[in-house]
């Protein structure tokens, strides 16, 4: 054979390889075009306001009723389901426990900041508080540990959270019930996702009241 004849079958096993590499260069290409779930739909944003009322953290947080959960999350789509069954923690739709509280309650992005700042559902952030934050505040915490769990002590938008160890959860009071449980807004897990529902969690012993500080009186802005 001479040097201006080609072998067909080496030909062959070279565009094989050519097509390979190029057929997994133009998948990660689409992959990096595609990116994340929360690349796509989490364009919202943040900013500051300058009152924030029990009753609109209330609405906040219904709205993430049956919407999804990801651990270290923070964005929701508001289409009443997890849009990202199963996906990986922090790409998917939905926030965590701690990262929920922070966005209903109106706080501040930085640790210890006071005043309110409105994040929308589509914002993804979950805040620099985590449960062991929420659990035992620091001394500018924009919230506190309340001395009971009563009734008489608690009201709705209220919290009860606890940490034990590495683990903790923090779930907000929906609606007082009676008996020790209440009605729950929570981020709560993968299986269940972001959901109203009723717990015993006032009659948990590891769990303990915690309340924002500094609400805006539902009166405003004609409070006598």
């Amino acid at each position: 054979m001479n040097a201006g004849t080609r072998n067909p079958r080496a030909v062959a096993a070279v565009c094989f390889v050519v097509g390979a590499l190029g057929a997994q260069i133009l998948l990660g290409a689409a992959a990096a075009v595609a990116g994340t779930w929360s690349d796509a739909n989490c364009t919202g944003r943040s900013y500051a306001i300058s009152t924030w009322k029990r009753s609109q953290a209330k609405a906040y947080a219904q709205e993430g009723d049956d919407e999804g959960y990801e651990w270290g999350g923070g964005c929701y789509r508001l289409n009443d389901r997890d849009d990202t069954p199963g996906a990986p923690d922090s790409e998917g739709e939905g926030a965590d426990c701690s990262g929920f509280t922070f966005k209903s309650w109106a706080l501040r992005s930085a640790a210890g900041a006071s005043g309110f700042q409105y994040h929308e559902h589509e914002r993804f952030i979950h805040g620099p508080y985590s449960t062991a934050d929420f659990a035992s505040p620091c001394s500018t915490c924009p919230f506190r540990v309340l001395s009971s769990k009563s009734y008489n002590a608690t009201t709705y938008m209220d919290a009860f959270v606890y940490r034990m160890g590495g683990a903790g959860h923090i779930g907000m009071i929906y609606a007082e019930g009676s008996g020790g449980t209440d009605l729950i807004v929570e981020a709560k897990s993968d299986e269940l996702g972001t959901r109203i529902a009723w717990t015993d969690y006032r009659q948990q012993s590891a769990y303990r009241a915690v309340a924002r500080t500094s609400w805006t009186p539902e009166c405003y802005p004609r409070c006598s």
